[in-house]
């Protein structure tokens, strides 16, 4: 079964080739340049002619725009600081050749400081797996800038045994960057669909957020870098309602 590779990349050239080069199970390569100043598209162009570049504002309009770059039934979506291992990359195509279903959820190990932190994380700052092995026509992200919905139809496949290594952040400074940047965009979200910020202004969400993370996912288990991504975590939507009231 074919099957085409999507990458989106903004300014990623210390992470692409890495990303790349484990995708060599794929039939073609897809990379969406986003308004990148660094050497993101001639790296790209060193892998693959499938190299598209532009500037958009909102994330789910060029993950849909690389949906439809991709010329196989099958996609698998993939950031560019993700890496496919070898058992994952067989389990793929072992799974879209031999089972009747139209897309799949595959787990994710986020890394921080070069360490697996299994435990404790939220969609928010970090998922902990995504549906992103799918059938080209079956998925559809929805608006937003930052983490957006999508839909996704079909028949659910089987779980996943190997995840995809996702290494997120180099150090603690990284990690407070992505939680910046990502507030910053979802605060524009709320702006520009006129949320009531009511309910991310509460403390009591605040603290339930944090057990949530720290005691039901057990991010106690990892009790510094733990208590710092449920604190986070916590904070997340509180932090992007105060950004609206400044950027507003």
């Amino acid at each position: 079964m074919s099957i085409s590779a999507l990458i989106i990349a903004k300014n990623e050239e210390k992470n692409l080739t890495d990303c790349i080069r484990c995708l060599n199970f794929v039939d073609q390569i897809v990379v969406i340049v986003d308004d990148s100043k660094d050497d993101t598209k001639n790296i790209a162009l060193k892998f693959t002619r499938f190299v598209f570049e532009g500037t958009w504002v909102k994330e789910h309009d060029r993950r849909n725009f690389g949906i439809s770059k991709c010329k196989n039934k099958w996609i698998i979506e993939i950031d560019a600081d993700e890496r496919v291992s070898k058992n994952l990359a067989l389990e793929i195509m072992d799974k879209i050749n031999n089972e009747d279903a139209d897309f799949y959820y595959i787990p994710l190990l986020n890394y921080v400081c070069s360490k697996p932190i299994k435990y404790g994380w939220m969609a928010c700052l970090a998922p902990d797996g995504k549906y992103n092995l799918f059938k080209k026509k079956n998925k559809k992200w929805l608006e937003g800038r930052v983490h957006p919905a999508y839909q996704i139809e079909g028949t659910k496949g089987s779980k996943f045994y190997n995840c995809i290594n996702h290494f997120m952040s180099n150090d603690i400074s990284d990690l407070i960057n992505r939680f910046n940047r990502n507030t910053s965009l979802y605060a524009m979200d709320l702006i520009e669909e006129q949320k009531n910020l009511n309910k991310f202004l509460s403390k009591r969400k605040i603290i339930s957020r944090f057990i949530k993370c720290f005691l039901i996912r057990k991010g106690f288990i990892n009790p510094g870098i733990g208590f710092l991504i449920s604190f986070l975590s916590a904070i997340y939507p509180f932090t992007a309602a105060i950004k609206t009231k400044s950027l507003s």
